[in-house]
């Protein structure tokens, strides 16, 4: 078995050749040979087969080339070689059977005998490398993405024809060379070591004017088509022959040094950072500068060496490393670094440059025209690397630095964030062992996961389990849980996370070790630069300054911008704990309960920003906890303007918020900030929140466990409240009233009027949704009364607007009707939209009742254009049904139908069981008006069903007096009969204007 890319790409068996296919099947097929046992992502095999933009169909057809090849392959009676993997495929052939795996043995075999001073081996190792050419390389695979690997082994090969022509002239030879080297300077008249070669074997041959000569064309050549003076490689020849130096007879072999350490054995991942490293290191025409950066433990020097062991075969005069120390008490300086390179360069020197400018130029002298890799892992400063950079093109410079190093001009900057998921898993498994992991596939997630998927605390975490075999992963999924001691879980003989992040935080001005201690305290998933600026009491420009500096040494990451245009930034998992120990064990307690109430207390203001710019629909709770402008005017103005978007990009800071406030005992501040949201992020706009029920749940929670710690009993009755409008949102009325009462005792044992008001108001709502009307008016009532003297128009625009729609409810319309306008003037007195959209809503219902079907409509597309403007889904869906049933009133039902269906796939999407309840039933309605009985029939069935579970006895009464008119009219005379008395009963009961309006 054999398989050819040094040349046209083919496979062999014996005398049998395997047919790959057109250009596609065999692109796929080199790829996957050029990484031979690794697994190649079927997103990168995609970009290699198509380009940049594949078909739809790309992922199928992959498959179905998988396919031709391995029946191509087989056919040829070869094994199978490609191997499926959940994420990708990876050819499995043995090294032997891949010529560009022989031949870059033969060419290592022939560099250590160059080395070792055995040139006649080294000629025979690279001829025989060379003799495995075909052509061009990767012939047949047509216009993909690997033209640009195709491009790199042809220079490759050609850089070994000059090593294998080297070698032969440290024999002696020269004469024997004169036609391949003038055959290969035409071809490549750029080529300065090849030019060079020629112009000693001439002279070797007593040819010197033809030496001379070959200089002066190869001059005016470089000089014309590339601007350029000759190397002095190719200068000190010249001078050389000029002078007939006898040394050009029996040439010296130059130093190569080898001082790359091997790569980590567990390497994995990280192919699109390896492309970009290794196409920018390969750039012929200048010297590349790579700066690979990142947080610690990364996996920046294991990237490095990964990339300089797979480039070293194009740098033939040597590969350097210099550990700079950059983390350390004690970086390296660039005179120490320059004195060890020149003593491993030049071993015969025995008297060094004595300033770094002589050291610096007799280091780039001697790298003067060579290929030469040089590694400089750990860097400080971009001051410490610039002395260390060769001086022309030929080398290339890779760097390690946990500094971005952005002021290096001209550098191919590679910033190292988290493994991926998937790759995170895999390297765990490769270290605490395959079998192991896939028995507790959940449990190995969530350990890395723990890890903040962090090369380093991976490694750690699957050599403690490499180590403890009898151990379950499950154990030491249970030790890193705790957040307390998971830097400690984290440790395994000398690595440690903990250390490798204090390395950089000692390094940090004081200023900024401050940032990151309160922004560690802090623990935010994510954050703007105004938090930072609260925590630090600065202005926003300063804080902005100090994050950046963070970001440069890989300490805080920028996440991205909000839905409101602002700069996020984050702390990594791991970062995160450390700092937050080290604000534990510097700053004292109120300095750090400082820091959480500036920022609780910022984002407290900003909702009664928003509170003022559009009141809520309910009714809110003021704050008490006052700052002197906690936030600039521009985030105020931003967040103001959409209020929506600034809810969803802070919602889990917000959250976080409260369990810090609460966790630190700061009962008021996590009692206002949870009320605020309530009012308006969960209550007033429900469905900015991802999860919103969860969310204010969580909170509620938090910060009720905080207050009763405290004895807070004011605030327990506010988040009581809370918790019973947030089961009145989820139609969980019975249990709302629960919470409620409660609440409402609690406040009046603490002469809370407003409180009580809102607990009152809140106790009538949920009594009118299940029917106790004469109960929901006297809880209303009572709530005016208390909430008058309160100077809140948009709170007692509430109350009468609840109170307006329990007065329709039992047929007091005139009483109903003064309520409701009297709701939409002090909505509108207040700014409250919301106010005025439900009001409006109302109103249409009122004008149906009296049989008003025109003035019901007109109100209705008031009310939705409202909430259509405020992209307000329920509310829209809510009034979606109210136009739909002033138009059904009015025998309009074509118009009705499909915005019907509509809202009810929405309010099911939303979960919104009562509005679902009420859509069905008037889809039934529509039906039965239509003559579509059976049909009807389903939909008030179905109704009727939700309302059972609800409780809530007048709609459902409502609902069956539908469905008796679906019996009657299916000439069921004696079960519409008993159904429309159950519901008379019901209506009856509940004193609602149904009763007298069925007994007139």
């Amino acid at each position: 078995m054999e398989f050819r890319l040094l040349g046209p790409v083919e496979a062999w068996n014996g005398g049998r050749q395997a047919h790959l296919g057109g250009a596609k099947p065999r692109a796929l097929l080199t790829a996957l040979l050029l990484d031979r046992g690794r697994i190649v992502a079927v997103e990168r095999l995609m970009e290699v087969v198509w380009g940049e933009n594949p078909p739809p169909t790309a992922r199928a057809v992959l498959q179905t080339y998988v396919a031709s090849l391995r029946r191509s392959l087989e056919g040829a009676g070869m094994t199978p070689v490609i191997v499926s993997h959940r994420v990708g495929y990876l050819a499995e052939v043995p090294a032997d059977a891949l010529d560009l795996l022989v031949f870059e043995r033969r060419v290592d075999e022939g560099r250590l005998a160059v080395q070792e001073g055995r040139h006649a081996q080294a000629r025979e190792s690279f001829r025989a490398a060379l003799a495995l050419w075909r052509g061009p390389a990767l012939g047949g695979i047509g216009d993909s993405f690997l033209r640009a690997e195709a491009v790199r082994l042809d220079e490759f090969r050609l850089t070994v024809v000059e090593e294998r022509v080297t070698a032969e002239l440290a024999m002696g030879q020269g004469e024997e060379l004169l036609d391949e080297l003038a055959a290969l300077v035409a071809l490549h008249p750029a080529r300065e070591r090849l030019r060079r070669d020629l112009m000693v074997a001439l002279y070797r041959a007593n040819r010197q004017a033809d030496a001379l000569t070959v200089y002066r064309e190869g001059r005016q050549v470089l000089v014309e088509e590339l601007g350029i003076e000759p190397g002095p490689e190719l200068r000190q020849a010249h001078e050389a022959i000029l002078r007939s130096d006898p040394a050009l007879l029996t040439p010296a072999r130059g130093r190569r040094p080898r001082q790359l350490p091997p790569p980590p054995a567990d390497f994995i991942g990280r192919e699109d950072e390896i492309a970009t490293l290794r196409a920018a290191l390969l750039r012929p025409e200048a010297m590349p500068i790579c700066v690979i950066s990142g947080a610690g433990g990364m996996g920046k020097s294991a990237l490095a060496l990964r990339v300089a062991h797979e480039v070293a075969g194009l740098f033939p005069d040597g590969q350097l490393h210099v550990e700079l120390r950059g983390t350390s008490d004690a970086p390296a300086g660039p005179e120490e670094v320059l004195g060890r390179l020149l003593r491993e360069l030049d071993p015969a020197t025995t008297r060094l440059p004595a300033t770094l400018e002589d050291r610096a130029g007799r280091y780039r002298t001697l790298l003067a025209n060579q290929r030469k890799l040089v590694v400089l892992d750990d860097a400080a400063t971009e001051a410490q690397v610039r002395p260390l950079l060769p001086g022309g093109s030929g080398s290339a410079v890779l760097v390690t630095s946990r500094n971005r190093l952005v002021g290096l001009a001209g550098a191919t900057f590679v910033e190292l964030g988290v493994l991926p998921s998937d790759t995170a898993v895999d390297l765990f498994a490769r270290i605490a062992g395959e079998g192991r992991v896939a028995a507790e596939h959940e449990a190995a997630d969530a350990i890395v996961r723990l890890c903040g998927r962090l090369p380093l605390a991976i490694r750690i975490a699957g050599a403690r389990l490499a180590s403890r075999r009898q151990w379950p992963l499950a154990r030491l999924l249970n030790r890193l849980a705790d957040e307390r001691r998971r830097l400690d879980e984290l440790t395994v003989g000398d690595q440690q996370v903990r250390a490798g992040i204090s390395l950089s935080y000692a390094l940090l001005p004081p200023r900024a070790r401050t940032a990151l201690r309160r922004l560690g305290l802090l623990g935010l998933p994510s954050f703007p630069a105004w938090v930072a600026a609260s925590a630090l009491e600065t202005d926003v420009d300063e804080a902005e300054r100090i994050l950046e500096d963070l970001v440069d040494v890989s300490l805080v990451d920028v996440e991205g911008v909000d839905p409101i245009g602002q700069l996020r930034y984050r702390l990594h998992d791991l970062i995160r704990l450390f700092a937050k120990e080290r604000a534990l064990a510097e700053d004292d307690a109120a300095a750090r309960n400082a820091v959480v109430a500036r920022v609780l207390g910022g984002w407290i203001w900003l909702v009664e920003r928003i509170n003022e710019a559009a009141p809520p629909y309910l009714i809110s709770v003021p704050a008490s906890y006052r700052l002197a402008r906690p936030v600039d005017d521009e985030v105020m103005r931003l967040v103001v303007a959409d209020p929506h978007a600034w809810f969803r990009g802070e919602q889990e800071a917000l959250i976080a918020g409260v369990e810090l406030a609460a966790a630190s005992n700061l009962d008021d501040l996590a009692v206002e900030l949870t009320a605020a949201l309530a009012c308006t992020a969960f209550g007033g706009h429900q469905y900015v929140f991802d999860d919103p029920f969860a969310s204010w749940h969580r909170t509620h929670e938090a910060a009720l466990s905080a207050a009763r710690r405290m004895d807070n009993a004011l605030g327990e009755a506010t988040l009581l409240a809370g918790l019973g409008q947030l089961h009145y949102e989820r139609d969980l009325f019975a249990e709302s009233r629960a919470y409620l009462s409660q609440a409402l005792s609690m406040f009046r044992a603490a002469k809370d009027s407003r409180g009580e008001g809102a607990a009152l108001a809140a106790l009538g709502a949920a009594c009118r949704e299940q029917g106790y009307l004469p109960e929901a008016l006297h809880f209303l009532d009572r709530a005016r009364e208390l909430l008058t003297g309160h100077d809140d128009a948009s709170a007692l625009g509430h109350v009468r607007r609840l109170a307006g729609t329990v007065r329709l409810e039992i047929g007091d319309y005139p009483a109903a009707w003064s309520d409701l306008e009297e709701a939409l003037a002090l909505f509108t007195a207040a700014g409250s939209r919301r106010g005025q959209g439900l009001t409006l809503r109302s109103m249409s219902l009122y004008h149906r009742a009296r049989g008003e079907a025109g003035r019901a409509e007109e109100l209705a597309r008031r009310a939705l254009a409202v909430f259509q403007a405020a992209d307000d889904r329920m509310m829209e869906a809510y009034c979606v049904r109210a136009l739909a049933k002033a138009l059904l009133r009015q025998g309009r039902f074509d118009e009705a139908r499909e915005p019907l269906r509509e809202s009810l796939t929405l309010l099911r999407t939303l979960q919104d069981s009562f509005g679902e309840a009420c859509t069905l039933r008037t889809l039934g309605e529509l039906h039965l008006a239509e003559g579509r009985l059976y049909q009807a029939k389903e939909c008030l069935e179905e109704s009727l069903r939700i309302w059972e579970r609800l409780r809530a006895a007048l709609f459902r009464a409502r609902t069956l007096r539908d469905l008796a008119g679906v019996h009657e009219a299916l000439g069921d005379a004696a079960t519409a009969e008993t159904t429309r008395a159950e519901a008379v009963e019901v209506f009856r009961l509940h004193g609602s204007r149904e009763y007298g309006e069925l007994s007139l």
